[in-house]
């Protein structure tokens, strides 16, 4: 039995010794086929370099004579047992007994270093959850308290007292777990977080009973969404939120698929879609809502709350992928639905509300996209309060639309006053302050104070990167607004550094071809042009054209505007008959897909009639 315990408690190979141990037991003479395509490394990685493990697969294959892959994917199969996978070894084999009975040998003695069960219930919950770090917080909510805590007394007439001896379980049974190996909890790191390994993890997994997995799934996804819900509503971390990302995924995947639909579609489950939208990784967000969506419609029905959630969050991200046409038609026909099965002023109906006049103004239709946002600001203060996010949100895109319509003057004192009201509800470092405090600083140069405007961004950007992290969405917004107003007033050299490095992180947390790194690109290419090297910056956007078109599509607003760049550098590089010809094409698509009011439109015709007056006063 010491043995057994041996096996876990002094650790682990080094990766090379892990793929010798491997080779030494399947091709003793030198003569096997050798780690092809690092499928030893591969498999060695899988039973985390745990000698006991890697000596009772070897002791596997030799016995079955099956394949590594084959193998592999047995291991992968969470439907497969590891007693089955990991049998015991030979008796000439220094180790004895199997990884099974060595895991529960030192469970066994961690239960015995802390309070009745707490220990096992500890790790169990841990089992479900990401192997590569979990936060500390998760174990300390009041649903994980309720699991770890079951089987321990504990005065239930004094709540403050009966939260203080649940801190203490879960921390004993969190330091007897580390003592034997079992997990790794580091308090000197901060925040501080758990990892175990996945081995170890599948093997707890096993010793839960049957009838009580679906109990802890239940548990796992309340502690994540109760840690989740007050780190997003007081002190957004970056770090913390990546961590319980990947704990949900952690969840679906180790989680059998209807014990987090146990007739409604489990909160945490929402969370997955605007995390990774927040990011600006739309097309993440698209693919697992839309696979959660095929899940939602068999367990709840179509015109469950759930289902309209992930199918608003689908448009959504349709929408930022650039096709906003199409996105304001999907929710225009989710909103219908919503309202007519929950209710026109309900939370989740009102999102959608929000989200089909955003893009029914990006479409084109900015008049009738504001008479949406004026009455749902209303309703939505009345229903959730002045200061809630979403109807910040319809305050802000309402400021847009007057201001694309009206002027700017007026919006940047509307965009001032909700950024006051901000700093007094919120914080001047909460991200949503911030990001309005982004809105003034560009009503503030458009109403003629580039100043101010570059003053606003640089400190939204600083605010930001602390409260969001450098490779938010929200960061990379301002940071790319910022080198916009460093060009406008004036400093063309600075703008294009703040450009490059804008576009770099967008390509660094996004990918080259996103709409926002290929914005960002555009927008490079176009202020090395003005700051003095058209020709050459003309010939770039002409090349970023033909990708624009491809992810935007040609009549996106987008598309337009980059075409409209292209004309200005050529007059700026003497081309005016380029330019006029193309300001020529350009106007007609603009009447056509934007309507001749629109801004960019009028902007596009003074320009062109600049063009032509210029070209024929030179002749």
């Amino acid at each position: 039995m010491a043995a057994e315990f041996d096996a876990i408690k002094r650790g682990t190979f080094a990766p090379e010794e892990s793929v010798d141990c491997l080779q030494a037991r399947l091709s003793p003479g030198g003569d096997g086929d050798g780690d092809e395509d690092g499928e030893l490394g591969a498999l060695a990685h899988a039973l985390g370099h745990f000698p006991l493990a890697l000596s009772q697969a070897a002791a596997f294959l030799i016995d079955t004579g099956m394949r590594l892959t084959a193998y592999r994917e047995l291991l992968d199969d969470q439907g497969e047992k590891l007693s089955d996978l990991l049998p015991a070894t030979s008796p000439a084999d220094e180790h004895c007994g199997t990884m099974a009975s060595a895991f529960q040998l030192a469970l066994e003695r961690a239960e015995a270093l802390a309070p009745a069960g707490s220990a096992r219930a500890a790790l169990e919950l841990l089992s479900m959850l990401a192997p590569d770090g979990v936060p500390e917080a998760v174990l300390h909510t009041t649903a994980a308290h309720r699991w770890i805590t079951a089987g321990t007394d504990g005065p239930s007439d004094k709540p403050h007292l009966r939260n203080r001896i649940a801190e203490r379980t879960t921390l004993l049974s969190l330091r007897a777990l580390h003592r034997l190996s079992l997990v790794t909890h580091d308090v000197s790191r901060r925040p501080v977080s758990v990892e175990v390994h996945a081995l170890g993890q599948r093997a707890a997994r096993e010793t839960v009973p049957q009838q009580a997995r679906p109990f802890l799934a239940q548990a796992a996804g309340d502690a994540l969404e109760e840690l989740w819900s007050s780190t997003a509503e007081f002190e957004p971390r970056p770090e913390t939120e990546a961590a319980l990302y990947r704990c949900v995924e952690a969840l679906r995947r180790t989680t059998a698929a209807d014990l987090l639909w146990d007739g409604r579609m489990h909160p945490v489950l929402r969370r997955i879609g605007p995390y990774l939208a927040g990011l600006g990784r739309d097309r993440a967000a698209r693919d697992i809502c839309q696979e959660l969506l095929e899940q939602a419609r068999v367990r709840l029905g179509d015109r469950n709350r759930g289902v309209l959630f992930l199918r608003c969050q689908i448009a959504q991200a349709t929408g930022e992928l650039g096709e906003a046409a199409s996105a304001h038609a999907s929710l225009r026909e989710i909103r219908r639905e919503s309202e007519q099965t929950l209710g026109a002023t309900d939370p989740d109906t009102l999102a959608v509300r929000l989200y089909e006049a955003r893009f029914q103004m990006e479409a084109g239709a900015v008049a009738a996209a504001l008479e949406r946002l004026t009455e749902l600001t209303d309703q939505a203060a009345e229903a959730l309060g002045a200061d809630h996010a979403l109807v910040v949100g319809a305050r802000s895109y309402g400021v847009l639309g007057r201001g694309l319509v009206g002027g700017a003057a007026g919006e940047r004192d509307a965009c001032a006053t909700l950024v006051a009201e901000l700093e007094r509800s919120l914080g001047a470092g909460h991200a949503l302050t911030l990001r309005i405090l982004g809105d003034l600083g560009r009503w503030a140069g458009e109403a003629g104070d580039t100043s101010a405007a570059v003053d606003s961004h640089v400190r939204a950007v600083a605010g930001l990167e602390a409260a969001a992290g450098r490779l938010h969405r929200d960061t990379l917004i301002a940071r790319h607004n910022l080198a916009s107003w460093r060009g406008l007033a004036g400093d063309r050299e600075r703008a294009v550094e703040e450009f490059s490095i804008a576009a770099q992180d967008a390509e660094r947390a996004l990918g080259a071809d996103h709409p926002t790194t290929l914005t960002y690109r555009v927008n490079l290419a176009f202020w090395r042009g003005l700051a003095g090297a058209p020709a050459a910056a003309q010939a770039d956007l002409a090349d970023l054209q033909t990708a624009v078109d491809k992810v935007f599509g040609a009549d996106h607003p987008r598309a337009l505007r980059t075409r409209q760049q292209r004309a200005e550098l050529l007059e700026l590089s003497g081309d005016r008959d380029g330019a006029t010809a193309l300001l020529t094409a350009l106007l007609a698509d603009m009447i056509r897909v934007q309507g001749s009011d629109h801004p960019r439109t009028r902007e596009v015709a003074e320009s062109l009639a600049h063009c032509r007056d210029r070209a024929s006063s030179t002749r």
